[in-house]
């Protein structure tokens, strides 16, 4: 049977329309859940940022992956549909907190980037949750941290994806 790859990519691009029309609502409960969990046991001051991937980048993450995985790879699979970040003063803080997010929030998975920073420098505590089918990631970082991500995120996604702003 010979698969034409225009519809493959037809069903990738529906599917990624689906979860991202999905995540606009998941987005909002998630967030309303984080933000009063954390007044009620987290009293210091943090930010609170978060972005829903597009379509565009959906689609540039999944034909990656598969050369990387292989044609099963999909929508499904990407970790971080909607990406929240948690940034504070301290590094003391960013213990604090995803100690908190840890015991509380009860993520599907961590990945711990704060005890050992990628090669670029990345240093950071990633939780990973499923909402009602749409994957979230929670990055906690210290502020300035975040400054440093937001610089040089745009370029990153450009050398990795091959995806612009």
């Amino acid at each position: 049977m010979h698969i034409n790859s225009n519809n493959v990519d037809n069903v990738d691009q529906n599917a990624c329309e689906i979860i991202h029309d999905n995540a606009k609502i998941q987005q909002e409960k998630f967030q309303v859940r984080l933000e009063n969990y954390l007044k009620m046991y987290y009293k210091k001051e943090f930010s609170l940022d978060y972005r829903i991937k597009s379509v565009e980048k959906m689609m540039g993450k999944i034909q990656l992956r598969r050369k990387q995985y292989g044609q099963a790879y999909g929508a499904q699979n990407l970790p971080d549909i909607i990406g929240f970040r948690l940034s504070v003063s301290t590094e003391d803080e960013v213990i604090e907190l995803s100690n908190l997010i840890e015991k509380g929030l009860n993520p599907t998975r961590k990945v711990d980037h704060f005890v050992t920073p990628t090669n670029s420098g990345f240093k950071a505590n990633l939780y990973y949750f499923n909402l009602n089918g749409v994957n979230i990631e929670i990055q906690v970082m210290t502020n300035e941290m975040e400054l440093w991500t937001n610089q040089t995120h745009d370029e990153y996604n450009s050398r990795t994806y091959g995806i612009t702003k």
